[in-house]
């Protein structure tokens, strides 16, 4: 059947999943410097966030605290948690973003976002690219619940019921090998693979195997999947 509605993963397939972490390291360096007497400033300890995450994007509050022999109790590593996830981040649209959304405007498809992460941090995500008025339909997954979190085929249930839709109408756009492809198993639906330069997932193992139906290098790219 033919494609009527476009979903798009957000991280790393829409904005930079990087430039997302250092409008948030940025913020947690201010809080930091403030609450730490450390012998270095706010763009210093920025960098070496920056660094951290670099070198391995696990536990970067933790180790930043232990490299500077402070307690990383559950509390102090919170509280930096808590003003990364919650602060309202400098970020932008890939550049073919835009372009590519007045393409299939054109050709009256729908088009959407669906995507996993907490709710609060995906929320400001979505209120500072202004994207509900962007986009048809906006699923963010910990909303509906920890299980509706990708592979679950919920949140694509929940946009066929509100449109009409089967799944193979559904084509879902991503980045991630660990959930956004087995989608075509768990939830029938084809899906497209966009490998951004320094994606964090780029070089991640696909989920038991299962691989996207199709690759671009551009969303502009999508058109010649749909036609």
């Amino acid at each position: 059947m033919s494609t009527k509605a476009v979903i798009f993963d957000l991280d790393d397939t829409l904005i930079s999943e990087v430039a997302y972490a250092e409008s948030g390291y940025k913020i947690v360096a201010n809080v930091i410097n403030k609450k730490y007497a450390l012998d270095k400033d706010a763009g210093q300890i920025f960098k070496e966030l920056l660094d951290l995450f670099n070198a391995d994007h696990k536990n970067v509050f933790n180790r930043f605290l232990k490299e500077n022999g402070l307690s990383d109790d559950w509390d102090s590593v919170m509280e930096l948690v808590g003003a990364y996830r919650e602060h309202l981040p400098e970020i932008e649209y890939f550049d073919d973003v835009r372009p590519a959304l007045k393409e299939l405007r054109e050709r009256k498809i729908i088009t959407g976002i669906l995507s996993d992460g907490y709710s609060v941090t995906q929320r400001q995500k979505i209120r500072a690219l202004g994207a509900e008025n962007d986009f048809d339909i906006i699923v963010l997954t910990d909303e509906l619940g920890r299980d509706a979190w990708k592979p679950s085929p919920e949140g694509f249930r929940v946009i066929g019921e509100k449109y009409g839709l089967s799944p193979d109408e559904i084509l879902y756009v991503g980045d991630n090998p660990k959930k956004d492809f087995y989608l075509s198993k768990s939830a029938g639906i084809k899906t497209v693979r966009i490998k951004r330069e320094k994606g964090v997932y780029n070089n991640e193992s696909y989920y038991e195997g299962v691989k996207e139906d199709h690759s671009i290098d551009s969303l502009l790219d999508l058109l010649r999947i749909i036609e």
